[in-house]
């Protein structure tokens, strides 16, 4: 089986350390299901070809350069929630075992959790998304005009180094040049990308981070966890497709959702949206946030 070749297994680490943000050594021997001895000849094996596989803090990634792992990496692109739900579809199918159990093979074979394909962009996406992706080619800081920030509540310029693309050329990975921070910028908050002369500065601190479940980016840490009814679980999966892997049923009709996230805002949302609907179990600081929420909601009434 390909599965079974040492090179086939190689390739897929390569894909997987090419990624988005950088693995633990244990999230990648899970990957492969693989020792961890055979984990480390792997590493070694490919900074002897010649990729430059970094290390920190306990975590590795491959940084791309010029190499053929940059190219690989654009063009099999797949945010975790598309390729779950292109896993669900292909379950699907009707009357087609064989070929939809081969599709099931390749997918979970060949693509990590953060890859998907991704189309022309020049022929399909707007003059700002080429002006970023030539400056992401090239090595180039953009300025953002009047970027509407959900965060800081401000329209201002932003100038940045933009290093990738995210949610199919909707949002961009970019090194905010003012705040000395990675960020993620979306594309409709944007009046206009303008090319500068200016050249990368902080190549080597551009990083981006996980996504969680609700969309959310950043570590996961934070504990959630709250019960809900049938209509509740329906719209939370419906909405958030990857929230079905953390939710269990603990009684006819009834189901606990319980999944480490990034930030409470996307759960919290949710849950106040459906608050006849479901009941808080924890943890403090998941129901201490949504009581913040509540107590700030008062003056609609």
């Amino acid at each position: 089986m390909p599965q079974d070749n040492k090179a086939f297994r190689l390739l897929r680490l390569l894909f997987f350390l090419s990624g988005s943000y950088p693995k633990t050594r244990k999230e990648c021997t899970d990957f492969l299901n693989i020792r961890e001895s055979a984990f480390y000849n792997y590493r070694n094996e490919l900074i002897a070809i010649g990729f430059n596989l970094r290390q920190k803090d306990g975590k590795y990634w491959v940084e791309a350069e010029d190499k053929p792992t940059h190219i690989l990496a654009n063009l099999l692109h797949f945010s975790e929630e598309e390729a779950y739900v292109l896993a669900k579809s292909i379950d699907n199918i009707e009357g087609h075992m064989l070929p939809a159990k081969r599709l099931k093979q390749k997918l979970v074979a060949f693509l990590n959790q953060d890859k998907a394909v991704e189309a022309y962009l020049e022929k399909e996406k707007p003059e700002m998304v080429s002006i970023l992706h030539k400056a992401i080619k090239n090595k180039k800081q953009v300025l953002l005009k009047n970027y509407a920030s959900g965060n800081s509540q401000t329209i201002r310029n932003r100038r940045v180094e933009p290093f990738e693309f995210k949610d199919d050329f909707n949002l961009v990975w970019a090194y905010d040049t003012d705040v000395k921070l990675n960020r993620q910028f979306k594309i409709c908050r944007m009046e206009d990308v303008l090319e500068t002369p200016f050249c990368w500065e902080y190549e080597r601190l551009h990083r981006s981070t996980p996504v969680d479940v609700f969309r959310n980016t950043g570590e996961p840490n934070k504990h959630v966890e709250f019960e809900l009814n049938v209509r509740a679980r329906n719209l939370l999966m419906e909405e958030y497709p990857l929230t079905e892997k953390y939710i269990t049923e603990i009684s006819k009709n009834h189901f606990l959702f319980k999944a480490l996230v990034a930030k409470y805002e996307g759960p919290a949302r949710f849950v106040l949206g459906m608050a006849e609907d479901i009941c808080m179990v924890g943890d403090d600081g998941f129901r201490k946030f949504v009581k913040e929420k509540t107590n700030k909601c008062k003056h609609f009434l």
